[in-house]
């Protein structure tokens, strides 16, 4: 019997970008059966290569990995607000956080959810928050057993 490898959550690097892309692949392909409106471009393959590129350059988002030996198991995607007029004037949301479904219910999400307290609490960041679709269930019973709580509604309208 083999031991699993650690798990070890960090900053995402240059060298992680095949398997980050192929994860907001997953986390966008996964998304898209609980709303139309999260319909997915023809091309999305080729367009989460430049997206995952684009979020490690971009100085005001945050992406974490979760590793296990040399492989990401899952990622999680944030970026910062700011609205100066709310005594909580900066917040991290996390936009995007998938886990490969086989490394699920072991605590992943979790780790990495942590880990993007942590950087806010460095960031100056009074709240972190959450975006998903409201018929994610999954997401939902996640987020409310890690200790969040409702705090904006968005609803939409096709245009």
């Amino acid at each position: 019997m083999y031991a699993e490898p650690a798990i070890t959550v960090r900053r995402a690097m240059d060298s992680d970008l095949a398997g980050l892309a192929e994860l907001m692949y997953r986390f966008y392909a996964f998304n898209e059966e609980f709303d139309p409106s999260w319909a997915t471009v023809r091309n999305l393959r080729e367009a989460v290569k430049e997206h995952a590129a684009e979020a490690l350059r971009d100085p005001s988002s945050i992406v974490l990995v979760a590793a296990s030996g040399n492989s990401v198991i899952g990622y999680l995607r944030a970026a910062l607000e700011e609205n100066r007029l709310l005594a909580s004037s900066r917040t991290l949301v996390i936009k995007e956080l998938y886990v490969k479904p086989e490394h699920r219910r072991a605590g992943v999400a979790t780790l990495l959810v942590n880990k993007a307290i942590d950087e806010a609490r460095k960031l100056r960041a009074g709240l972190v928050a959450v975006e998903f679709p409201s018929a994610n269930k999954i997401a939902e019973d996640l987020y409310l057993k890690i200790g969040f709580r409702p705090y904006l509604v968005r609803y939409v309208k096709e245009a």
